[in-house]
């Protein structure tokens, strides 16, 4: 069996190793069993302007940005802090009144070393096991798959699935760790 070589600026990161932070602080809780998260992306439009008696070329600039929603999928168990949220959602659109649970959370989504355990204490090396962070900004549930098919002859897992609608994210830049 080969040696686990740690990630470093040559090795690129594994999709295997993330969590998701839920909050309303910097703080933030992870949540428990999410599978996949997807749709971190952005596409930026285009403002064309054709300057008057030449036709051949255009001039283009930034004009308005698209955030995409982003998915994530959550085995079913015991911990229902999606689900929790979601139904936060559809009584504040029901209601419009704001219930005990946040509509609008801050997500984080942080990946980890490979081969490093995913604590935000420094490893031996100096070096946090926490390589990457992304910070998504008001994401609010605005579709929620409660149950995924359920098929009584297949061996799968059920996931329960929701799509977010968020009003942008950024990456957080990585503290620098001072060295005794």
């Amino acid at each position: 069996m080969p040696t686990p070589v740690p990630a470093n600026a040559r090795n690129p990161l594994r999709t295997f190793r993330f969590r998701l932070r839920m909050s309303t602080s910097a703080a933030g809780e992870y949540v428990a069993g999410v599978r996949s998260v997807s749709g971190l992306s952005v596409n930026v439009g285009a403002f064309e302007v054709w300057e008057g008696g030449n036709n051949l070329h255009r001039y283009a600039q930034p004009h308005k940005v698209n955030w995409d929603p982003l998915v994530l999928e959550q085995g079913l168990a015991l911990d229902d802090t999606l689900e929790r949220w979601a139904r936060a959602v559809l009584e504040f659109a029901r209601t419009g009144k704001a219930p005990g649970e946040p509509v609008k959370r801050d997500l984080f989504i942080d990946l980890w070393d490979a081969y490093a355990h995913p604590t935000d204490v420094p490893t031996p090396g100096g070096m946090e096991a926490r390589i990457r962070s992304f910070h998504v900004h008001n994401a609010w549930v605005s579709k929620f798959h409660a149950l995924p098919k359920l098929d009584a002859m297949a061996g799968e897992v059920a996931l329960l699935s929701l799509e977010l609608t968020h009003e942008g994210w950024e990456p957080v830049p990585r503290p620098v760790l001072s060295r005794p």
